[in-house]
Order: C-alpha cells, then structure tokens, then sequence
C-alpha cells in the first residue's frame, strides 16, 4: 500500500447533504453556530449579548415583527399583534411609549398575527399594513351641480357664481367630462359635488411616527383626496373594496399590491392616489395596473429592482415596468416573466443581484435565487439549495438579507435554528457559497442583520429576550495582550455582565440578568479568561445565581455569565481525488492522521466515532501546543492539531467541537493514509 497525503484547502464550501463521494472538497456534512469567512476562514460565530427582558409572558407569541433604523445611534424592534403595537431600543432595550388612542382598532385580527401584517418605512415614519382590512371610501359628499354647458366658452361669468359648480361636457362620452367651480373670481377645475372625494383613513395603513426619543404615535394616515373629475374620470383606486396584501416604496411613489393589481401613488406626495387632473393625463398621476395572465392570480409581494419592479404571486412572477426607466401611467407595462412557485407568506429578499424566494413541500422548503437581466430579457433563476436538499425545514418564516455580507438567513418562530447561505464573489467568480446554521438559546421571535450587526428577539423561558451581536469583530491582538476580552469577543450566548456577586456559605454566588434554563449549560468567565466552573443554579430573594464550585471567594473579580454556545463541525468521509472531477471510491483506503491548520483560537475537541458503534466514541480535546500566562486569555494566532485515526476511511465519523468562550477559525487540513488501488489502474 503507498502511502498518500492531499489538501482539503478550506472549509469554506459549506453544508451539503449530497452523499459524501459526491460533495466538493471543502464541504461537511454539518455547520453548526459557524459563520465561514473568505479572509479568516470557518470560524465560531460571535456569541449573542444579553441586551433586557423585554417580555415576560406569551402575549406576544407569534406576533409580527419589524425593525426601524431611524439614525446610526438609533433603532428599535418592535412588535404588532392584535390591537397592540410594542417597540423596544436596539441599544438597551428601554421599552418605547407608543401612544395610539382610538387607532389601535386598526390592529384587530384573528389568530397568528405574524402573516396578518406588513411593515415598511420612511423616514421618521413606519406604515403598518392590516392584511384583514378591506379598504372603502368615506361618504359621499352632499351638494349638486349648479349646470351643464357643452364648453368653457358658454361658462357664465365666475364672479357672480361664486362656489357654483359646472359640468363641461365636451362631447356625448363620459370619458372626457370634466368640473370647475368658481372661487369668485375665476373658474378652477373641480370634482363632482355629489360623490365620495375621501378614502376612508380607517381602513387603510396606519403609521408610527417617531415623536422624541424612544417615543412614538400610532395614528391613521392623512390620505389625500378626490379634488378633480369623478369617478369615471379620476376613478377609486383599484384596491378600494379590497383587501392590501403588500406594500413598498418605488420611483418615489408608494406601492400597494390587492388581488391581481399594483397600484403606484403620485411621486413624492405618499399618501395620494388620485390624478391631478380630469382633462389631462401627466406623468406623475398614480399607476393603477392589472396581471394579465391565463390563471388565477393573487400579488403578494414585490421587489424594486433597476429593471422595473418584480412582482410575486403564488404560481407566476411579473415585471412592471417602463422603457423609459420612469414608471408613468401612460407608459408602465406588466410582463409575466417567470411561473415558479413561491411561498405566500415568506416574502422574497434582494441581496445585491438575487432576489431570494422559497417554496415548500409537505416537510421542507426549497430556496431559489433570481437574477435580473436587461429589458426584454428573461432572469437567470439559480436552485441556491440544490446542495441541501430537505437540509431547511417548511417551518420557516421569514428570510432575513444582508447585503453587506452576502448572506441571506433562514428562520421559523417555532425552533431555535437560523439557517444561512453566504457567497463570496471577485468579479465574475464566485469564491464562495456555503450553507451553514446558527443554534439560539431559544425559539427564534424576530432576526435581523443591520450594517454588521445582528439584533434577535428569542423566546426565553416563558418570556422574550433581546440579544445582539456584532459581525466580523474577532479579538485583536492588542486586546488578547491586554487581557481584556469585550463581550463582542466573546463566544457563548446570553452574555451579560454579573448583576452582583455575593460569597455566602462558602460559596461565590454570580447574579444573573435573565431566567435559568437547565437545558443550556452555565457559563461564568473573567475580562482575563479564567473559566469558573459553575456547579449549580440558585433563585433566592426574586434573583437568579450561578453559584461556583470551590470554596474560592470570586466575587470581587469583574465576571460576564452566559450560556455555552457549541459550535461543531461534522467532517465528511475522506476519498482519494485524484483531479477534480476523479474521486476514487472503490480504493481501500486507511486514514493515519488529518492535520488542521488552525488561525486564531482556543482549545478544540475531535469526537471519533466508529460506524455502527453509538456507544463506543473517541473523544479527545486537543490543547494549544504553546504556553499563555496565569490568567490570561488562551488563544494563539495559529496552530497545528493533528488528530490520529488509523481507521479506514468510510468506517468513521469526526466530529469537530467546540464550547470555549473564545474563538475557532479553521483555516484547511492535511490528511495521511495509506492507498491501495486493488491491483487496478485509474485511467
């Protein structure tokens, strides 16, 4: 047998459940709390910051939750469900005072209110869609008209008609009607003083407008109304008497999605949708459009793209929009452009590029990304998880986007997972593509990504929590020196700094900010890195304690608590490839060693577990073959685990493992072994 060494160059290829002689070179069979980085390699995810309590019952369950960025210093989660809205401070978690009077009616549903929903903001203002509520106009106005002439020429003089309102009917058609009415001194055009000029407030979205600091109003909007022609010349817009299922921002205008049509508003005027004129069209009056298609079709999301708008059904998609690039109501067109199915409820996301949408089967969900082209031109569709089939469960959500970091995120609010597809791509190559997931301390409510940070709401205990954490923020050098950790370079969950410790009988006793939880595993770490072992958990006098093992007295030193937060690696079985298209299956192969190159971390554990033996695993926990000071932080910039197996290559399996309070990067690996190829030639 010869003996045989080859590369696995990094792990930046991701998950993949394809069978293992069919999956690349730098892909596992699980990714656990990874977060893989095209500069640092596969590296633990950054543990979640404990930020307050900001529920401590099941009220909100379910409901629909939305983030708003007012400033760089400023931004909050907030939460609707029946007629109630809630908001919280990213920073501190300060609950908001929302004051809403009558208007909280406009919140009335029925059941789960995470779908019932939609949200979208503006500035200092977040427009808060009821799905439920069927739009109606206002009463009709009461009054007459005062005449008919068949010009204005035969109008009779304004100034002694003052407020006496005419119909000019130019010829036999409706169509080209029109009204004026005097002011008493000239003759402006007009509606028809006889007819319904106001959407009724009550049952269109309704705004949160940020008021102070920490302080908002929910109110009903202030919809502009009818002011010229009627009902046939400045007709209701198609969506009254229906339901609203979706709305954006696009071309300056206001967009709303009811049954199979998209309505734009008039550019730069919000809360207007009804034409400036009832005897000339102009380029800024409202866009009003239907699908046309051979099925039944109900919109239910769209997204804003340079090309036009996409438009997204159940069963079809469609592209509103303009050769002129200006969407105008003389020139806006709808195409359909694509008839892939798509889940309703989760709407799609733009990363960059790719729009990303799902579908789902009966146990899991499909995740397809779109790529627009050019006008005329057909998009490019990509199955983005052709690699994890039946990997992502049909109890997703929501999808999160980041396009700063290229990933999308995955969540259901009924498990603890959020599952991520990261890309990395120089040009016209993509580098990387990898899927991968995160395992929170509870179910995840609400998870968002926002320049680098990442904000979530988990269910807790009976409660909500609100955590945060920063992306791509690995300890420095100087901070390792310093011996002085921040808790974004810190890696479990929940972290906090102890709310006060106290030595009684003997015991350091560390007060705890949040509820206890026996499934998740106490963790107790000073600024410098020393680890105490927490032996139980203790709730006296209304406080939550981890109390330490040991008689030590720890409570003088500055402590952070937490819970573990494991992060594991699940390896592949190994096969000889002798190019990138040849992978030698039918060899007997035996693994001596697999060499990991290892950037900057702390200790490691390797789990061998021989095929078909559940009980009889090898675990092993490999130390940094170096030296660190008494109480300083155990991390080294680079190191070499080697990892003996002496199995043959499909009668193992090798975990990687992880649940330090400090980093783990894997950079690649070397394996040794020895090949046979059963007296055959590979040609």
């Amino acid at each position: 047998m010869a003996n045989i060494t080859q590369q696995i160059p990094n792990f930046l290829g991701g998950v993949s459940t394809q069978p293992d002689v069919q999956k690349e070179v730098n892909q596992v069979k699980e990714i656990i709390n990874g977060y893989p980085d095209p500069t640092v390699g596969l590296i633990k995810r950054p543990g979640l910051k404990f930020i307050a309590n900001i529920i401590n019952n099941t009220t909100y369950d379910n409901a629909h939750w939305f983030y708003y960025r007012y400033s760089s210093t400023e931004q909050y989660v907030g939460a609707i469900i029946s007629t109630a809205v809630k908001m919280w401070n990213v920073s501190d978690g300060t609950a908001v005072t929302v004051t809403s009077g009558t208007s909280q009616g406009y919140l009335t549903v029925t059941g789960n209110a995470h779908n019932q929903f939609h949200v979208i903001s503006k500035q200092d203002q977040i427009i808060v869609l009821n799905k439920t509520k069927i739009t109606a106009m206002s009463a009709a106005l009461s009054g007459s008209l005062t005449g008919t002439v068949d010009s204005i020429a035969n109008l009779p003089a304004a100034s002694s008609n003052n407020n006496n309102v005419y119909k000019i009917s130019n010829t036999s058609a409706a169509e080209d009607d029109y009204y004026v009415k005097s002011d008493g001194t000239t003759w402006n055009e007009s509606h028809q003083p006889n007819i319904a000029i106001s959407i009724d407030a009550s049952t269109m979205p309704h705004r949160l407008r940020r008021t102070a600091l920490n302080a908002f109003t929910f109110e009903a909007n202030t919809w502009s109304q009818r002011l010229v022609g009627d009902t046939t010349t400045n007709p209701n817009p198609s969506f009254i008497g229906k339901k609203l299922n979706f709305s954006f921002f696009a071309n300056n205008r206001l967009g709303f999605l009811s049954e199979d049509n998209v309505i734009l508003g008039v550019p730069n005027e919000t809360y207007n949708f009804f034409s400036k004129s009832a005897i000339v069209q102009i380029d800024s009056d409202p866009v009003d459009l239907t699908c046309g298609s051979q099925r039944p079709v109900t919109l239910t999301s769209a997204v804003p793209v340079q090309q036009g708008i996409v438009l997204f059904s159940g069963s079809q998609q469609f592209m509103l929009f303009s050769d002129t690039a200006v969407l105008t109501p003389a020139q806006a067109v709808i195409k359909s452009i694509s008839s892939y199915e798509v889940d309703e409820d989760v709407h799609p996301v733009e990363t960059g590029t790719t729009i990303t949408f799902v579908n789902k089967s009966t146990s899991y969900c499909r995740v397809f990304g779109m790529q627009t082209q050019g006008q005329g031109a057909s998009p490019l569709f990509i199955d983005l998880g052709k690699f994890v089939s039946q990997y992502i469960p049909q109890t997703v959500t929501s999808i999160v986007a980041d396009t700063q970091n290229s990933f999308i995120g995955l969540y259901g609010q009924s498990a603890k997972e959020v599952y991520f597809y990261r890309t990395y791509v120089e040009g016209d190559q993509q580098l990387m593509r990898a899927w991968y997931s995160w395992k929170l301390p509870g179910n995840v409510q609400f998870f968002h990504s926002d320049k680098d940070k990442i904000v979530s709401v988990v269910k807790f205990q009976g409660g909500l929590v609100l955590l945060s954490t920063e992306l791509n923020n690995l300890p420095t050098v100087s901070q390792i020196t310093a011996n002085s950790l921040p808790a974004e370079n810190l890696f479990f969950d929940m972290i906090a700094d102890s709310s006060g410790n106290t030595y009684v009988s003997n015991k350091t006793r560390v007060q705890v900010p949040f509820a206890l939880d026996s499934s998740l595993t106490p963790f107790v770490v000073s600024d410098g890195g020393l680890q105490l072992k927490v032996e139980s958990t203790l709730t006296t006098g209304g406080n939550n304690y981890f109390v330490i093992a040991g008689a030590n007295d720890y409570s003088s030193l500055n402590l952070k608590v937490g819970y573990k937060m494991p992060f594991e690696v699940q390896m592949p079985h190994i096969f000889v490839r002798r190019d990138e298209d040849m992978i030698d299956y039918t060899a007997y192969l035996i693994i001596s060693r697999v060499k990991f190159s290892i950037g900057l971390s702390g200790n490691l554990s390797f789990k061998i577990k021989p095929s078909g033996e559940s009980d009889q695993s090898q675990t092993g926990e490999v130390q940094i073959v170096d030296y660190t000071n008494m109480n300083a932080v155990p991390l080294s910039e680079s190191s070499l685990f080697t990892i003996p197996v002496l199995r043959r290559n499909t009668s193992y399996d090798m975990t990687i493992f992880s649940d330090t309070p400090f980093a783990v990067a894997l950079n690649s690996a070397m394996w040794e072994g020895n090949y046979s190829t059963k007296y055959y030639r590979r040609l």
